[in-house]
């Protein structure tokens, strides 16, 4: 695996999240939230957090801007329309993130594309950097290849302490239009909880 080089200075980065975040309040970082259902929901049930959620895909972007937009009392998100892999290291600083979310990622099933699945990537080295010690990691899938590969690299290769190993419930609120759909299917979606520990 290739190893992972921030091209840019980490000096205080003046991101224009950075203007509406409260310092009291937790950093919370969204990879491909979709068309945003679960961030509007953990933005208005977590108003002490402040959540930003990236979505690369423009036309999804678009209808979770358009979301946010009908939700104006809701002063604790921050939609960002960008590969995450290039947002990222540009305006996140090392040990600030207390939680990530990557619900339903691409799994890119085909062994030819693994090196595209975010456990297999170097990019992970950076999310981990700027995750604060006792920050955790929450990975949902569908996939069980998936599942059982996250499980053991995220642990073996990236050191993340497996906080919670868990099947959501088939009669628990989807937060994604993903997870509804699977759940809707019968299918098993297998949900993560990870975190960076001191060592």
């Amino acid at each position: 695996m290739r190893l992972f080089k921030n091209p840019f200075v980490s000096d205080p980065i003046d991101s224009p999240f950075r203007v509406h975040k409260k310092d009291a309040q937790n950093l919370i970082v969204e990879i491909g939230c979709g068309v945003g259902l679960h961030p509007i929901q953990y933005a208005q049930q977590s108003p002490d957090d402040y959540i930003i959620a990236i979505e690369k895909t423009r036309e999804k972007y678009l209808k979770f801007a358009g979301r946010v937009e009908h939700h104006p009392d809701i002063k604790n998100i921050y939609p960002v329309h960008a590969n995450a892999q290039h947002w990222v290291p540009q305006n996140i600083l090392p040990n600030e993130v207390d939680k990530y979310f990557m619900l339903y990622p691409n799994p890119y099933p085909k062994e030819k594309h693994k090196n595209k699945r975010f456990m297999h990537m170097p990019f992970m080295a950076y999310i981990i950097e700027t995750m604060k010690i006792n920050a955790t990691l929450e990975l949902a899938t569908n996939e069980k290849f998936y599942y059982q590969e996250a499980r053991e690299v995220l642990a073996d290769v990236w050191g993340l302490k497996l906080k919670s190993d868990s099947i959501i419930d088939s009669d628990t609120k989807a937060r994604t239009h993903f997870e509804k759909k699977y759940l809707e299917r019968g299918e098993v979606c297998y949900n993560l909880v990870f975190q960076k520990s001191s060592k």
